[in-house]
């Protein structure tokens, strides 16, 4: 008998034999249009990304970090201002802030959800802050009416990092729907990825729009005319293409991860040792994340992947201690509830592809690990 398959945090083989032929035709039809940039095939794409989250405009970008770079600047953000965030996400959700020459303000999280926590956020307000960015951790979303509220009563602007939260709602507020803008993440590992890198930013307000579509393109207002300045940052036709092919199945995909996090919490529930974080109603499940005894954290993930279950440390440090955030003014003890998850957290295989019997040899796995 051979070796037990790996448990895999995704299986793009999978998906790609679900879809079959539809992604080589779509593939197919943008080669023959030799139409590779902008066009109508991305404009298309748009059209429905925007209509599923409720958004009036969506514009398409080279990867999920422009998106927040370029959401940023169109929202007026630039070099002095402040802007609050969330300690405890991927590095660019605050690298972007400071690429642009603005200051990261951070504020700690809800150690239940891992998101950033309004209240905390709201202590720290009174200092000058342009706009917040609340990041949808996990495929959750933060409680967005609560950071709207927070924005607007102090003229901040509210860009919502949705890089994991494709589809998703909290108490039916969809992801983008109430930011100034959204920027989203089209990278493989996603639930809506393409082939290779790719992002959007969904914006409510016709005008902001219309600027970032020039941003995306040298600030261009017509060929060889620019009004101001801008990147190179077009999401190709091709990779466009592709989130179309994916995109009618996106809500179902949702679902079955769903069905997949309730068959884990039912699975941890009589667990001192495994606590899966608080999931938010609406929530993707991007990832589902436990936290286990830090001092147990790295031996029981070496002993998952040891076992052919790929679980990941989605984040092992928070931002505020990464080398690139040396001079940010926080240090070790600042913001205790991202660390201490940090050290706690892990994050198990999940996918829609992921069969039950897989889901429960995962769970069955840790808990033998934990005791």
């Amino acid at each position: 008998m051979g070796a037990t398959p790996a448990i895999t945090a995704l299986d793009l083989e999978a998906e790609r034999a679900f879809l079959g032929p539809a992604l080589d035709e779509a593939v197919a039809g943008v080669l023959a249009s030799g139409r590779f940039v902008l066009g109508p095939v991305l404009e298309a794409f748009e059209r429905d990304f925007a209509a599923m989250h409720h958004v009036a405009h969506c514009v398409g970008v080279a990867s999920g970090t422009d998106a927040l770079i370029l959401g940023l600047r169109a929202l007026g953000v630039g070099p002095g201002d402040r802007v609050l965030t969330t300690p405890f996400s991927f590095f660019a959700s605050a690298g972007a802030i400071a690429w642009i020459g603005a200051t990261p303000v951070l504020a700690d999280i809800d150690p239940e959800t891992g998101l950033l926590d309004p209240e905390r956020a709201a202590a720290v307000m009174g200092s000058g802050i342009a706009c917040i960015l609340p990041v949808h951790l996990y495929g959750q979303l933060a409680d967005v009416r609560a950071f709207r509220a927070l924005a607007d009563a102090s003229g901040a602007k509210l860009l919502e990092d949705a890089a994991q939260a494709h589809g998703a709602t909290r108490a039916g507020v969809h992801a983008g729907e109430l930011g100034d803008a959204a920027a989203f993440s089209f990278y493989p590992t996603k639930n809506l990825g393409c082939a290779g890198e790719g992002g959007a930013v969904l914006i409510q307000d016709a005008s902001i729009a219309e600027g970032l579509r020039r941003l995306r393109d040298h600030g261009s207002t017509a060929k060889y005319e620019h009004a101001e300045l801008g990147v190179n940052s077009r999401l190709h036709a091709l990779q466009a293409a592709i989130l179309a092919v994916k995109l009618p199945h996106l809500a179902a995909w949702n679902e079955r991860r769903r069905g997949i996090a309730a068959r884990y919490d039912a699975a941890f529930a009589g667990s001192a040792a495994v606590r899966p974080l608080r999931s938010v109603p609406g929530s993707v499940h991007h990832q589902y994340a436990v936290r286990v005894p830090a001092a147990d954290r790295d031996a029981v993930h070496e002993g998952l992947v040891e076992a052919g279950v790929h679980a990941a440390v989605h984040y092992p440090r928070p931002i505020h201690l990464q080398a690139a955030a040396a001079g940010w003014g926080y240090g070790p003890g600042s913001l205790p509830e991202a660390e201490a998850l940090a050290r706690e957290v892990l994050c198990l295989p999940i996918h829609p592809f992921l069969v039950d019997a897989d889901a429960d040899r995962v769970a069955e796995t840790l808990l033998g690990l934990v005791g």
